[in-house]
């Protein structure tokens, strides 16, 4: 197999960060593109949960929220790798997580998908769910988990 593109799916956690830094390292090893994504969910997500996100109330609320989100993932790239700030393509979207960041991957020819652990512990996760779990057990690319 070989790796030209890699998905990043950011949360703006360190555990995130800690995939952005190893996906990066991965991608000069390779000479692999990376592209970052971040997905606010909707309020509902599709599974029959409410998620903690709440929708916009004003007009254009929604739009300025997203604006908000692309900027903070240029700040995490500025962070985490500053020798890459303004060179990754990021992408914020609105949606159920696992089924935007599964579309973008196809959208891009993502070779493959790179996610934090979300480091909660077992009850967390029965309670709560995880996207890197969810995204683990339905994508169609291989996918890395970075502790």
């Amino acid at each position: 197999m070989t790796v030209r593109r890699i998905l990043v799916a950011h949360d703006f956690s360190e555990p995130s960060n800690r995939a952005l830094r190893f996906a990066a390292t991965l991608a000069r090893d390779v000479s692999a593109q990376i592209e970052l994504v971040h997905v606010m969910p909707d309020l509902d997500d599709g599974r029959g949960e409410l998620t903690l996100a709440v929708p916009p109330t004003m007009p254009g609320q929604g739009e300025r929220y997203m604006r908000f989100l692309q900027e903070e993932l240029e700040r995490a790239v500025q962070q985490a790798l500053p020798e890459l700030a303004g060179k990754l393509p990021c992408h914020a979207l609105r949606g159920d997580p696992v089924t935007r960041i599964e579309a973008l991957a196809k959208e891009i020819g993502a070779d493959i998908v790179c996610l934090g652990a979300t480091g909660k512990g077992a009850v967390a996760r029965v309670l709560l769910g995880s996207i890197s779990q969810l995204v683990l057990r339905t994508s169609t690319l291989p996918v890395l988990i970075v502790p």
